[in-house]
Formats: C-alpha cells, sequence, structure tokens
C-alpha cells in the first residue's frame, strides 16, 4: 500500500497570525519583538505589518513557528492569549508573499492605464 504524502508535508502555505497578550500592560511591543526574533532564527520568510505578521513556508514549519511564539510568551510570563491564524492554501502553484502582492499591484496598475 503507498502512503501518500499529506499537505503538511508537501504544500507551501502563507499565514497571517497575530498573538494578543491577555492581562499585561497596554503595550505589546516587547511580545512582538520577542516572535519577530524567533521567526527570524527560523529562516521562513516573514513580514511584519501593523495587526500582525504575515509567515510562509510549509504549513509544519509555520504551525511550529507560530508554537514557539506561543511558547516564548508564557515564558515571559503571559498565561493567558488568544492566537489568531488564517493560512492560505494552493495546492494547484506555488505562492508566496511577494507573489500575492505583485498580482494585485499588477492589476491596479493595468487599471489605471
Amino acid at each position: 500500500m503507498t502512503t501518500r504524502k499529506g499537505i503538511t508535508e508537501t504544500v507551501h502555505v502563507l499565514a497571517d497570525f497575530s498573538i494578543t497578550p491577555i492581562g499585561v500592560e497596554s503595550s505589546y511591543s516587547k511580545y512582538i519583538a520577542e516572535c519577530q526574533k524567533i521567526l527570524k532564527a527560523t529562516g521562513l520568510n516573514y513580514n511584519l505589518h501593523a495587526s500582525g505578521t504575515n509567515l510562509e513556508g510549509r504549513w509544519d514549519q509555520v504551525m511550529s513557528a507560530i508554537r514557539k511564539c506561543v511558547d516564548r510568551l508564557q515564558e515571559m510570563g503571559v498565561a493567558r492569549s488568544e492566537t489568531n491564524i488564517r493560512i492560505s492554501i494552493r495546492t494547484d502553484k506555488a505562492i508566496t508573499m511577494k507573489d500575492s502582492v505583485r498580482v494585485v499591484s499588477d492589476k491596479v496598475e493595468a487599471e489605471t492605464k
């Protein structure tokens, strides 16, 4: 019997996520900075934005990186947090954050000519 590889082993995904620490001071910047250090260490492509972070890689890599961020906040004394994750999956072709933005930008540019 042949075993079929699952999504976690083969598909490149894009994720948009945010982790909100609960019961801490009103500024989250020190927690965000710690998470960004973790993402940098993974070697995955990521991009901080005003309301979260975009991250790309294989499913298992992306989920592992997000878990490391949650674990780090707990190490920093955050007893409770909420994590929101949106994941974009395409099985018909490879996708990247850069390509996704470029496609839309190209369409806007074409329509303004």
